[in-house]
């Protein structure tokens, strides 16, 4: 059963829709403002985080060693990475408004490059010459999300420590939920979104995704009554502006996962390859480049969207097809083999 779902599919359906809420709100053309209407980055964020939780869970559950837990989420996330991070550095010095020599002269250059390396994109989050007129000079901002991703695969293990030594999962679970929604909302109240945003305040979605999987079989035993719940408490939240926010996590998360393992028509939608990963890391500078050159007002905003949708999507198969697949092919050999001698 834990095999045969579309997470793939869900993936897919947040990764683009980040990529339509960036394209609105990035390309600054009013004629894709209505992109707004039914995109919404923040969503498609807290999705990943939930899938996260449940399947890097799933990983962790069925892999015998931390070691090789530890491998296994390195080897998908660094190397697509890695590769975007260099490759952008070197191919926007064509892009800047600086001479070559300049470009590569500057010590931006060299802090965007070390700082993006260690996931800290915050600190330098912009290239030298480069969308200085945009709305926003930050050369991938959906970057933010990933540090917060790499720290969610660290502190999984201490989790299940702390669930091993208590023997109450609900309790250690509960607890880290009810923790980081007081960060979420205290420092909101605080005005201080930037630090709103980091692993405390996400971390409900990702322990949402944990308990999830730990009670998979309760959850698709009774997945009627609480899809009913979920979504009658989404309504009052959307709609009827109810102050259930400390639920929304729980509920999004039943959400999520019940749809996962119940729309057998797109179970097989990532045969082709996990093109998902690829989509979200390269569309930000794509949209950028777009906007840095005006392409939005000078020819069709409707086409010119379409037409960074179609270049993401070439990277992404691209980033899978030579990057991704191939390191993880690599590695398939040698994980055998260690699995082999810790159950052999």
């Amino acid at each position: 059963m834990y095999n045969k779902n579309c997470f793939d599919f869900l993936r897919f359906f947040f990764a683009i829709n980040i990529l339509l809420a960036h394209l609105s709100e990035l390309s600054q053309n009013k004629n894709l403002f209505f992109l707004s209407y039914f995109s919404n980055a923040l969503i498609g964020v807290k999705g990943f985080f939930i899938i996260s939780g449940f399947l890097v869970t799933k990983s962790y559950v069925n892999t015998p060693s931390l070691k090789l837990y530890f491998i296994k989420r390195i080897k998908r996330i660094l190397p697509a990475y890695f590769v975007l991070i260099v490759i952008s550095t070197l191919v926007f010095s064509i892009f800047s408004s600086y001479e070559f020599s300049a470009y590569f002269l500057d010590t931006g250059t060299y802090k965007y490059l070390g700082w993006n390396l260690f996931f800290l994109n915050f600190m330098h989050p912009c290239l030298p010459g480069l969308f200085d007129n945009n709305l926003l000079c930050s050369v991938n901002g959906s970057l933010w999300t990933l540090k917060i991703e790499e720290g969610f695969y660290i502190v999984l293990p201490l989790i299940f420590y702390g669930i091993k030594k208590t023997q109450k999962p609900l309790l250690i679970l509960a607890s880290l939920y009810l923790f980081s929604l007081g960060y979420w909302f205290l420092l909101n109240h605080l005005d201080e979104p930037l630090l709103a945003k980091q692993l405390p305040g996400y971390l409900s979605y990702f322990v949402t995704g944990i308990y999830l999987f730990l009670t998979f079989d309760y959850v698709m035993k009774n997945k009627k009554v609480l899809l009913g719940l979920s979504v009658a408490i989404l309504i009052s939240y959307y709609v009827l502006s109810f102050h259930v926010g400390f639920l929304y996590p729980a509920t999004f998360g039943l959400l999520v996962i019940i749809i996962a393992y119940n729309f057998p028509f797109f179970n097989n939608f990532g045969k082709y390859g996990d093109f998902t990963y690829g989509l979200y890391i390269y569309h930000f500078p794509i949209i950028q480049l777009f906007r840095q050159y005006n392409l939005f007002n000078k020819y069709n905003a409707v086409l010119m969207g379409i037409t960074v949708i179609l270049i993401t999507l070439i990277l992404a198969v691209f980033s899978w097809l030579f990057i991704e697949k191939r390191f993880l092919d690599r590695f398939k050999s040698s994980n055998r083999q260690i699995i082999s001698s810790y159950v052999g």
